[in-house]
Parts: structure tokens; C-alpha cells; sequence
């Protein structure tokens, strides 16, 4: 390209590259030229869209001279387009909410349809128990279940113990450290053996289920399995759903036992309470209703993980983008679900004094 005058001439071949070399702010802003196509040999649509953007910034009109049919059409394209004349508009705060209202009812229905199919694949499986895939129960009873134990157990360990702590020294200011006994034991067996256990188990698991399920779905392995005829709840959501729901109680119990075993050996720590006295004041005032209690829970909490985990594994998109974004969504959402399940079941036993 070469500018002689109100004249830019373009030679040769004219693509994206080639604009790169010429100078634009040689040409006076707000001025009048036309573009000499006579030596062009040929240009890209590119170019030309680079061109007009670029002398429209600048408020320079031009005029096509020599050109042949071809580049004349490219530009005849560009200025049709309807592009240059969008105007964008700003969301108010109206608007901005009622997009955020739609969003939440259109997901709300999305999992309402995937509850449908899982309820129907669950009833499905029950009345005919050879559609269960139970060697991939056993794998997920055995990864996201066990293979978290140790880690679930050092946490309620850890938490035990603080809290035992801190429950014992304000007992003793008022002159009742026996009782931190029954206190740290019913709270260990109701809240925090199967609680604690179960965000542990959210983080773990639920992250792990909606990767798994999203990568499949990038992968195009579901598409595959719907072409084949297989059933995607029955091969991928009904297996990590029983497994934990399976899986829930029997870490608890050992999850109980780390809770008490740590409470026990602070209390003794801090006001010199024995074992023996701590296993009969415990067999005295704290009965089995209270380890019932936090085992009927874990189950609701294993299905609220293993729901969320898959739900949000099956929203993802094609993109790699879309697994990190659903994956720290399923665990934010299995983490507040968790919370709902145990406070609504804190209701429920406190109504009945249980």
C-alpha cells in the first residue's frame, strides 16, 4: 500500500498481514480519499474489513476506483452489515434480576427432570435388582467411600478435640468438669462424627463425581451410551448414589469412634478424668439413641453428595472451562445441602425430644 496525495494505492496481494506494515496515521483524520485497486491483485475479506474499520476510526471517507467486481462485492458485504449499528444497552438492576430469576427457575426445572429420571431408573432397579451394576457399586463404595476414611478421620479428630476443649474449660469455671463427659459425647455421636465426616466427604466425592461424569460427557462417551442403548443413571448415577448412601453409615461408625476416642484423652488431659471413670460416666448418661441419631443421618447426607455431585457433572459443557466452573459448584452446593439435611433433622429430633 502507498499513499501519493488523496490517492492510497494497493498492490498485490492485500491480506490481513500486509495491513501491519502500513501506517494508518499518515492519513489526515477526518479527510477524503480513494483507494486505487488498479495494480490489486487480490485481497481477502479481512484485509478489507481491517481497512474500512480502521479509516471509519479515524473519520476518513473513501471511494473505490479501478476496482474489479470481486473486491467491489467484499466491501458492498461490509458496509451492509448490521453489525456496526448495534447499539449495547445496560442492564439495570431490573433487568439483571430478572435474568437471575429465570436462570434459577430454568435450572430448577433441569433438576426436577433429572430427579424424575433417577427416581424412575432407583424404582426400576429395585423391582428388578439384576440391573444393578454391582461391580461398580463395590468400586464406588471402595474409592469414594473407604479411600476417604482416613482423611474423614483425622479431620473429626482434629475438630473433636478443639471443641472438647473448649467445652471443658468453661464446665470447669463452673465447677461441673464430669459433665463435659456426656456433653462432648453426645455432641461427638449426633454432629460431629457424622457432620464433619460428611463435608469431608463432600469435598472429596462430589468434586470427584462431577469431574468423572463431565469428562465423560466432553468425551462424548454418554452420547455414545445413549446410541448403544444403555441407560445413563443405571450405569453412571445409581452406583455412586447407593454407594454412598451405603457407604455413609459405616464410616460414621468409625468416624464416632475417633470423635470419642480424642474427647477422652483431652478431658483427661485437662482435669485429669480417667478412662474408667469416662467409660462409666459415658455408659450412665449417654444412651444409644444418640449414635442412632447421627446414623440415620448419614445416609440423607450421602444421597444429597451423590445427587448434587451428578447433576452437576451432567451440566457440563463441551469445554474444559465448563468442568472447573460446575465442579466448585457441585461442592459449594453439596457443602449448603449438607448443611439444610442437618438442620432440618435437628427440627425434627428436638420436636420428638429425641
Amino acid at each position: 500500500m502507498k499513499l501519493c496525495g488523496n490517492i492510497l494505492h494497493l498492490e498485490g496481494c492485500c491480506d490481513y498481514k500486509s495491513s501491519k506494515k502500513f501506517k494508518f496515521t499518515s492519513i489526515p483524520s477526518k479527510s477524503q480519499i480513494k483507494i486505487d485497486c488498479s495494480l490489486l491483485e487480490k485481497m481477502d475479506f479481512s484485509f478489507a474489513i481491517f481497512l474500512d474499520e480502521c479509516l471509519k476510526n479515524r473519520g476518513v471517507s473513501y471511494e473505490l476506483i479501478n476496482a474489479n467486481p470481486k473486491v467491489l462485492e467484499i466491501f458492498s458485504l461490509i458496509h451492509s452489515r448490521k453489525d456496526f449499528q448495534i447499539q449495547i444497552h445496560k442492564k439495570n438492576l431490573l433487568h439483571r434480576l430478572g435474568e437471575w430469576v429465570c436462570q434459577k427457575w430454568i435450572g430448577f426445572l433441569d433438576f426436577l427432570n433429572f430427579f424424575g429420571l433417577f427416581v424412575f431408573a432407583l424404582l426400576r432397579t429395585l423391582f428388578n435388582p439384576k440391573l444393578l451394576r454391582f461391580r461398580s457399586l463395590l468400586y464406588h463404595i471402595h474409592t469414594s467411600g473407604f479411600k476417604a476414611l482416613p482423611v474423614g478421620i483425622v479431620t473429626c479428630a482434629i475438630v473433636s478435640g478443639a471443641i472438647t476443649l473448649q467445652g471443658v474449660l468453661q464446665l470447669q469455671k463452673m465447677g461441673v468438669p464430669l459433665a463435659s463427659v456426656e456433653t462432648m459425647a453426645k455432641l461427638s455421636l449426633r454432629e460431629m462424627g457424622p457432620f464433619i465426616l460428611a463435608l469431608v466427604i463432600a469435598g472429596r466425592s462430589a468434586s470427584a463425581f462431577t469431574a468423572q461424569i463431565g469428562v465423560m460427557r466432553i468425551t462424548e462417551e454418554l452420547d455414545a451410551m445413549r446410541v448403544m442403548g444403555f441407560d445413563w443413571y443405571q450405569f453412571n448415577i445409581l452406583p455412586r448414589f447407593l454407594a454412598l448412601v451405603i457407604a455413609m453409615p459405616l464410616l460414621v461408625f468409625v468416624a464416632d469412634g475417633a470423635s470419642l476416642f480424642v474427647s477422652a484423652v483431652v478431658i483427661k488431659l485437662q482435669t485429669g478424668i480417667t478412662f474408667a471413670q469416662y467409660i462409666e460416666r459415658f455408659y450412665e448418661n449417654v444412651g444409644i439413641i444418640h449414635f442412632w441419631i447421627g446414623v440415620i443421618k448419614s445416609p440423607f447426607f450421602g444421597a444429597a453428595i451423590a445427587l448434587v455431585g451428578c447433576y452437576r457433572g451432567l451440566e457440563i459443557e463441551g469445554n474444559t472451562q465448563s468442568v472447573g466452573k460446575y465442579t466448585t459448584l457441585s461442592v459449594v452446593n453439596a457443602l449448603f445441602w449438607i448443611i439444610v439435611v442437618n438442620a432440618i433433622f435437628s427440627v425434627i429430633f428436638t420436636r420428638f425430644n429425641l
